[in-house]
Order: structure tokens, then sequence, then C-alpha cells
């Protein structure tokens, strides 16, 4: 159920929000994984990061705006102590190899890049 609230096609700015809150609130009550949210904040966070892509997308079309957002992936950075296997250049091509090479009129919007490609989530 969750899941299907979180990539509803449908899903708004407010609902994102409540869902955000509830999470915390049952992170905070210790009773998060009883109510069927997953035991990792950091991959809530990136859920509700993709999740409010696809609203803003959906939101700015009418502007001619699109919004993607990228994983860099597991990149040797101070975050991760330095033991992801990805340099954080080839990292940051996630968010400029769509953008740089290809066409506006073929460039998606609401979709989440990983690898250099348009991934599942």
């Amino acid at each position: 159920e969750l899941k299907e609230r979180l990539s509803h096609v449908h899903l708004t700015k407010d609902e994102l929000i409540q869902l955000v809150d509830t999470f915390t609130n049952d992170v905070l009550t210790g009773t998060h994984q009883q109510n069927g949210w997953g035991n990792s904040n950091y991959g809530m966070s990136k859920l509700a990061v993709i999740a409010m892509t696809k609203v803003w997308a959906r939101m700015e079309v009418k502007n001619g705006i699109k919004v993607n957002c990228c994983c860099p992936g597991y990149c040797d950075t101070d975050m991760t102590s330095h033991k992801g296997p990805r340099s954080p250049s080839d990292g940051a091509k996630n968010a400029v190899i769509p953008a740089a090479t290809m066409d506006e009129s073929e460039l998606p919007t609401g979709q989440y890049f990983a690898n250099n490609v348009v991934s599942e989530w």
C-alpha cells in the first residue's frame, strides 16, 4: 500500500509531505516497521525525492520545464569513507549526461536516472 501511495500518478505535494510526516512520527514512536515502512531513513529520503520529482514534473510541464532526479551511485567520497567504487566525476555524469547529450525534445521529465539511464525505482 505504501509503495502504491508513493508512486501514484496523481500524488500531490501535500500528500507526499503527509506521508513523510507519518513516516517521521512512526520512526519516533518505534512503530515504522509494523506500519509497513522500511528501516532506512536514508532510503525513505531518496524515495521522497523521487516522488517529489514526479510531482514537480507534472506541475512544471505547463511552463516547459523538465524536472528529473538522479543517483550518482556509491562514489568514493568523504560521505562513504572512500569505500565507493565509483569516482565522483563518474557519479556526476548521471546529472550531466541526460541534459547534455539528449535533444531537448527527447529529454524525459519526471524520471529517475541511475547509471546514466532512466531507471526504475
